[in-house]
């Protein structure tokens, strides 16, 4: 007989408790679950996939084996659930950032802990469960993991009226760049790790059924060699695309501008902050070399959106710093922007050093979701930094500042429509989720980006003596 099997992604907090459903966490189903179930022998399992974003984590069927994707802000909910099914005769595994971050801490709550990326141990993980033989840890190496991607991910186990991009896809692991704060480089090194193979990516694409596609590779575009070979499968295909990038790619001539033939529309950029001091100081020379402004530019004449992650609280940001974004972001014109406090995730040279330093304040994990001030900032209180951020999302998402970032560009329709949906539309989104019509959007976000963005003639640029990019007054 099979074993029962439940992948489960526990929600974040704000997810839990928003009131409504933000859209933001029905974008796409957990491709990491998806993957290994992929890689699992459906003739000895029946797999179940639950994403608690999407609908309940509680099946009402017993299962014999859970594994669950953890992240630092969704670690307590988690516990929770491994409460859950442990009690109802369940052995639970999990794996992801924040078990790779803090094993020790995790395998109380969990019968067995993935370290690292699963596809190398996955089948090991399942032979000792199903031998009685499940340790207590496991090591995932990142070196060859993406060649263990299977062809295509288990799609067809995920809710399918779940999701507004249920095509999302890996090319590569890893990134060349090893800011202090991010809490990737603990899981994948610090090395940008080897693609997937060609042939694996363009089967991958051509099994998707709709024409929109979101590349979840850490920094999509960093290798130049390997992704125009990607371009080549995709130009003509009729796909579009979103991914993230690094601001080093606007230095390789004609490189955008290839990427939109191929149908990239959008990348997402970690502008991280306005502050070449802050760069310096969290080991992000590629951003502290760069001419922000000249960037952003160069993205706009390609015809693809910017979608700005900014990171706020840093050691030369004071409380003046949100203002300064502000103008910035709203002055170049970014389409759509994502702000975060800084946060201290375990397993980052940032956590260390505060952690040294007695600057970490909080460590309940619910609050570890970038919107919330866990430490104490060298040039504001906590207070400040937290009511800084609020007042810099609703202002930048005010429909005056709405206005002045879409209006002059190209496809100015493309603008306004994107940020109105992200942001303004949260109780229509409920409506939709919980009836089931999600899946009516797809269309209508694949036209929105078939729109051309491609300038006839140069966009309207910042002068020199108002740009904002580098003040160094921080």
């Amino acid at each position: 007989m099979r074993r029962k099997l439940l992948f489960l992604l526990p929600a974040l907090r704000e997810a839990r408790d928003a009131r409504f459903r933000k859209i933001k966490y029905a974008l796409f189903p957990p491709l990491s679950l998806l993957t290994l179930a992929a890689l699992t022998d459906e003739g000895r399992y029946e797999m179940i996939v639950r994403d608690e974003h999407v609908e309940s984590p509680i099946v009402d069927m017993d299962v014999d084996l859970v594994a669950m994707t953890v992240y630092a802000s969704s670690a307590n909910r988690a516990y929770e659930l491994a409460a859950h099914y442990r009690a109802r005769g369940a052995t639970v595994m999990m794996g992801g950032i924040h078990p790779t971050a803090m094993p020790e801490e995790v395998s109380q709550h969990a019968d067995a802990v993935c370290m690292g990326p699963g596809e190398p141990v996955w089948a090991e993980m399942l032979r000792d469960f199903e031998h009685g033989k499940l340790r207590r840890f496991y090591r995932g190496n990142p070196v060859g993991s993406a060649a263990r991607v299977p062809t295509i991910a288990r799609r067809d186990l995920m809710n399918p009226r779940g999701y507004l991009v249920p095509q999302t896809m890996i090319t590569s692991r890893g990134c060349p760049h090893a800011c202090d704060f991010c809490y990737k480089t603990r899981f994948w090194g610090k090395r940008y790790h080897e693609c997937r193979p060609l042939a694996d990516v363009e089967r991958e694409l051509a099994s998707f059924a709709g024409p929109f596609v979101f590349f979840l590779d850490d920094n999509f575009l960093a290798n130049r060699r390997r992704t125009r070979e990607i371009f080549a499968v995709l130009r003509g295909s009729g796909i579009v695309w979103q991914a993230g990038a690094s601001l080093d790619v606007v230095g390789t001539s004609g490189y955008l501008e290839e990427a939109y033939a191929a149908g990239c529309r959008s990348l997402f950029v970690g502008l991280e902050s306005i502050s070449r001091e802050n760069m310096h100081r969290v080991n992000k020379p590629v951003n502290a070399a760069a001419d922000y402004v000249e960037a952003i530019r160069r993205f706009h004449d390609a015809g693809i959106m910017v979608n700005g992650s900014f990171v706020l609280g840093l050691d030369h940001d004071g409380p003046d710093v949100f203002r300064r974004t502000l103008d910035f972001a709203v002055e170049n014109q970014i389409e759509t922007a994502t702000f975060h406090t800084l946060t201290p995730f375990p397993g980052t040279r940032t956590f260390d050093e505060m952690l040294a330093d007695g600057r970490i304040i909080d460590r309940n994990w619910d609050n570890y979701d970038t919107c919330h001030a866990v430490f104490r900032p060298r040039r504001m209180t906590p207070a400040q930094l937290e009511e800084g951020y609020h007042r810099l999302y609703r202002d930048f998402y005010r429909c005056g500042a709405i206005w002045r970032r879409s209006t002059g560009l190209p496809s100015a329709f493309k603008r306004l429509f994107y940020n109105v949906a992200w942001k303004k539309l949260d109780a229509l989104w409920a409506v939709v989720l919980h009836t089931g019509l999600l899946p009516l959007a797809r269309p209508v976000l694949d036209r929105v980006l078939r729109r051309s963005a491609r300038p006839a003639d140069r966009p309207r640029t910042v002068e020199p003596e108002t740009r904002l990019g580098f003040s160094g007054d921080t």
